[in-house]
């Protein structure tokens, strides 16, 4: 709501020339701007006097840019750059860019949205996560577990296009996506510019259409040591989206998370399969039959949404290492 509201207020002062006028917020949004006096009024105010004293073609370009900024699936597509804002940027731009930034920091979570609306980013987590109760790893990575609802703390909310260079879609929440602690921290995603690391076409966080895609784990070098094995990772997508794979493998440095997820893990995954079907209280079933059985738990697992990665990594290790899983067999018997 609090988007749709400064969305609205721009599209009533795109061919205003005259006297600032209250009438430009919305009856609602203006409960809220006399809670900010500073943070909104005073801003908006402020950005209106410059603005107004521009020409036509330039006022519509400027709300052209605002509202363009928050097509999140045309940007997806590859179909519109939207404007970025640094921390270098002066003049209108620099008041459009702390205006923007101070509806998400100071406005959005703040005590007058929250007893207008009864409402708080926690309280929206929580219904999310009970909504989506199924939704166990993160949906960005697939490796990083969820907090569920109604935790002490919520897990980030992203922003899928940086605020720091995309202020105008700061409190949009198609621009605001679910993900664990590691894809938003400074080594990995950060603050590092979405477009630019992309080529051009990303995954639009809300295709309810999208299909999952598939990896596979293979080993370019084996290593006796488990956790020193070169692994080479594919991806392959039910829709043919190469390059959206390509921009999110760049954001979110997915190979390199991936193979240190598998290097990590291996070897207890090796082993939990090696003790299956060594198992005494399986040893009536045929070889064969225990590990169709095994993977197919596995199988599971990923149906479940409890394990994304384990599987694949596992059938690469059967498939390609000898060093390692030689090791790991006689090391069950020292």
């Amino acid at each position: 709501m609090l988007h749709d509201y400064v969305i609205r207020f721009f599209e009533k002062i795109e061919h205003e020339t005259g006297a600032f006028d209250d009438a430009f917020f919305d009856p609602d949004f203006y409960d809220i701007v006399k809670r900010h006096p500073k943070i909104i009024k005073t801003q908006l105010i402020a950005i209106y006097n410059i603005f107004k004293r521009l020409d036509q073609t330039t006022r519509t370009t400027i709300c052209n840019q605002i509202k363009n900024s928050n097509n999140l699936e045309l940007i997806c597509s590859g179909g519109y750059i939207p404007v970025s804002l640094d921390n270098k940027v002066r003049g209108l731009k620099k008041l459009l860019r702390d205006f923007f930034l101070n509806l998400y920091d100071q406005v959005l979570d703040g005590d007058a949205f929250r007893n207008k609306f009864h409402t708080t980013l926690l309280e929206h987590f929580n219904k999310f996560r009970s909504l989506n109760k199924d939704l166990t790893l993160c949906p960005t990575c697939g490796i990083g577990e969820l907090k569920m609802s109604k935790s002490k703390t919520r897990d980030q909310y992203d922003h899928f296009l940086p605020k720091s260079l995309y202020p105008f879609s700061s409190v949009n929440f198609e621009n605001l996506i679910l993900c664990c602690k590691e894809c938003n921290s400074f080594d990995v995603k950060g603050d590092n510019d979405t477009i630019a690391l992309s080529t051009g076409r990303l995954f639009y966080p809300f295709d309810f259409s999208h299909k999952q895609l598939s990896i596979s784990f293979g080993i370019n070098t084996d290593n006796v040591k488990p956790e020193e094995i070169l692994w080479n990772i594919t991806y392959s997508s039910p829709d043919g989206k190469v390059d959206e794979i390509q921009s999110w493998r760049s954001i979110y440095d997915i190979d390199a998370r991936y193979s240190d997820f598998a290097k990590g893990r291996v070897e207890k995954w090796y082993r939990f399969y090696w003790e299956y079907l060594n198992d005494a209280d399986m040893a009536h079933m045929p070889e064969e039959d225990r590990k169709l059985a095994c993977l197919k738990a596995l199988e599971l697992d990923e149906k479940l949404r409890l394990s994304f990665i384990r599987k694949p990594v596992l059938d690469g290790f059967l498939r390609d290492s000898v060093l390692a899983r030689a090791q790991i067999e006689a090391s069950v018997y020292i």
